[in-house]
């Protein structure tokens, strides 16, 4: 909220008309760079899609998780813009891609459960990613690393829990 215009054209090193032949305000910029880092992440769950049938439901969660760290590592203003107005999220069809991407993990790795399962167990696993996030980019190393640990348990848990129930034929 503090940044202003000429403060972001300073740090971008251009110059404040080229930013607004571009971007109109504020909000464009931060609309631009959630659906650029949607995608870089949607390329990365792709290259995780492609392996996923060869792992173990352990070796997608620390996949998932490695992914997940190493892209919050790799983009330092991500998740700041995580708390930026509703207004400026990234189109509603990169979220269900994310989705779709993950689900086909889950897929790849437990064939038996059914596409609308693996959607919804896709979007849990999308949201525990992002409070994993949060957690480990706003603490120390030391810390940040048993956060991740944490967070494999949970994730391990979960997706453990909703696939053997699926496997015996629960649909709640």
């Amino acid at each position: 909220d503090a940044a202003t215009m000429s403060a972001i054209a300073r740090r971008a090193r251009a110059p404040i008309g080229s930013l607004y032949q571009f971007f109109p305000d504020k909000q464009g910029i931060t609309q631009a760079l959630r659906t650029a880092y949607g995608k870089d992440f949607e390329a990365r769950l792709i290259a995780l899609e492609a392996r996923a049938k060869g792992l173990s439901l352990d070796g997608l969660v620390k996949n998932l998780i490695s992914l997940s760290v190493d892209f919050v590592e790799s983009h330092p203003a991500f998740l700041p813009l995580l708390d930026a107005p509703s207004s400026t999220r990234s189109p509603a069809s990169l979220r269900e891609t994310l989705r779709l991407r993950v689900a086909a993990c889950i897929v790849a790795v437990h064939p038996r459960v059914n596409r609308a399962s693996a959607r919804r167990i896709a979007a849990v696993t999308l949201q525990l990613l992002k409070g994993l996030n949060q957690l480990y980019a706003g603490e120390s190393p030391r810390h940040s690393r048993q956060y991740v640990r944490e967070y494999r348990i949970v994730l391990a848990s979960y997706l453990t829990a909703r696939l053997q129930q699926r496997h015996r034929g629960n649909t709640e």
